[in-house]
């Protein structure tokens, strides 16, 4: 092996290896139309379960790692101010262009002692399962409501919905995200004034994670000069910021102008924020509403599909479902969600193969050796889990949805795997003090969805199969026209 300076690469063609690699990352590259996750999993091929992308453009060199064992390392060995890299273009803006908002970058951008105080501050509200509870009332009318909207726009004779499904999609996962961050009902369901500041914000998360992808995941020249996809982004985050301030500021004003406050144990999130200090309640509530938007359609989209495909599996859900709503309109509550174990399989199993997001960013808190390389502290790594999720060799019918794989009281063969399984083969939220921390309020709104549309609807998918391709996180690439039939009851 040889070593220049902190990097690592192989010995047999060094120099081949560096061009051949950053020139396939320019516009005429042969992977040039090419999906991320196809690249990287050629990558792979050609270079092996740990590889180096070189740095270019004031960017560090990053190493990619695809063996659960090296994640393992890389997290246990994290620290406990874990620093994750990967948004530069949203540190300029906050740090740079809005500090009149911005006092702090917020968990996703923050490190070291500044992101440990923010999370402190904010995990006794955002990690307690009791408040999430507080709002399954809420997103369970709120599920009722849409559902009364999918019969009204499904095609009568065919039952499929329609091409811009996906738009209305987007815009429930919005409102309800608002419902919990904001406080309010944004009230954008039906047909939504493209003018809209709505369909406005909506448009700007999409590119968003679009030019998160083109300026901080691949070779870009902004850090050397304003390029136009780096302008772009900053009119894009503008857009954002203004439109989640706003509604941020209006939910203050309502709050400090009720007359009869609630007690401690009924506040909402943004009260409870609030409560801790109006800044860090400003900046919580942006990022819940920019990140609960394409990431929750885009992991529904993912279990409805696999449900879709699987009918037989779709059913056994459905009887689940049937013995804590009786009815079809029957509400969930706290207590009845309790015991959903099938209802968790099937999510956790449509996550495993169709996920939000390929991996993690870190970097390494110490000097470590993986796979012998010599992997020197502060180097930044990409842990693509979303491979081993769908590698044979750890699960048996790897790519293949079969939900009873996850069934904890289950002694099946494959239940005995999923066990003998390291558990940082998959982690869709993450792991350690940065992992996710909308974790719960993105799960009830999953759960919630996914439970009263099966137990509603009979679910089909008869077109090609629906592909995901990488924005950031990994979204439908394709037109969403599930058909939805009625259940008797």
């Amino acid at each position: 092996m040889i070593r220049v300076g902190s990097s690592f690469v192989r010995s047999n063609g060094q120099c081949n290896y560096l061009v051949r690699l950053f020139a396939t990352q320019f516009p005429l590259g042969k992977f040039r139309t090419r999906d991320m996750t196809e690249v990287l999993e050629q990558y792979r091929h050609e270079y092996g379960e740990i590889y180096k992308m070189p740095g270019m453009f004031e960017k560090p060199d990053m190493a990619l790692v695809f063996d659960p064992k090296d994640f393992e390392a890389i997290y246990r060995t994290e620290g406990v101010w874990p620093v994750r890299p990967g948004l530069d273009t949203v540190t300029h803006y906050r740090k740079k262009v809005r500090p009149d908002i911005f006092f702090s970058g917020g968990l996703g951008i923050e490190q070291g002692k500044e992101w440990a105080e923010f999370r402190t501050a904010v995990n006794p509200v955002m990690m307690q399962p009791k408040i999430v509870k507080l709002y399954v009332p809420q997103i369970d009318k709120f599920m009722d409501d849409f559902m009364v909207r999918m019969k009204k726009i499904r095609d009568p004779s065919t039952y499929e919905l329609p091409e811009n499904f996906e738009d209305e999609l987007n815009r429930w996962s919005l409102e309800a995200i608002c419902i919990i961050a904001l406080d309010t009902r944004l009230g954008i369901m039906g047909n939504l004034d493209k003018n809209s500041k709505e369909h406005e914000f909506i448009a700007a998360v999409k590119s968003f994670f679009y030019l998160l992808t083109v300026l901080d995941l691949k070779p870009s020249m902004w850090k050397v000069f304003p390029t136009a996809d780096f302008k772009e982004m900053m009119r894009v985050l503008d857009v954002i910021t203004n439109f989640s301030y706003h509604h941020v500021d209006e939910a203050k004003k309502r709050l400090e102008s009720k007359t009869n406050m609630q007690s401690e144990k009924e506040q909402s999130v943004l009260e409870k924020l609030i409560k801790i200090n109006p800044k860090v309640a400003t900046v919580m509530a942006t990022d819940m509403v920019v990140a609960g938007v394409d990431t929750t359609s885009s992991a529904v989209t993912s279990v409805v599909y696999n449900l879709a495909k699987n009918p037989d599996k779709q059913e056994l859900l459905r009887n689940e479902l049937r013995k804590i709503l009786p009815e079809k309109d029957s509400p969930l509550t706290p207590q009845n969600m309790s015991n959903l174990p099938y209802l968790r399989a099937c999510i956790k199993e449509a996550m495993r193969i169709l996920p939000v997001v390929n991996g993690n960013f870190r970097e390494t808190g110490k000097d470590l050796v993986l796979r012998g390389y010599r992997i020197p502290k502060g180097t930044q790594v990409l842990l693509q889990s979303a491979f081993t999720q769908v590698d044979d060799k750890l699960y048996t019918n790897a790519k293949k949805f079969i939900p009873e794989r996850w069934l904890k009281n289950q002694e099946s063969e494959l239940s005995k795997e999923t066990k003998s399984v390291s558990p940082f083969t998959f982690l869709p939220f993450g792991f350690g003090p940065r992992m996710c921390i909308g974790r719960r309020f993105a799960e009830l709104e999953i759960e919630v969805f996914v439970s009263k549309l099966v137990r509603n609807f009979y679910i089909e998918w008869d077109r090609p199969d629906l592909k995901f391709k990488t924005a950031a996180i990994n979204i439908p690439d394709g037109k969403l026209q599930f058909k939805i039939k009625d259940v008797e009851n």
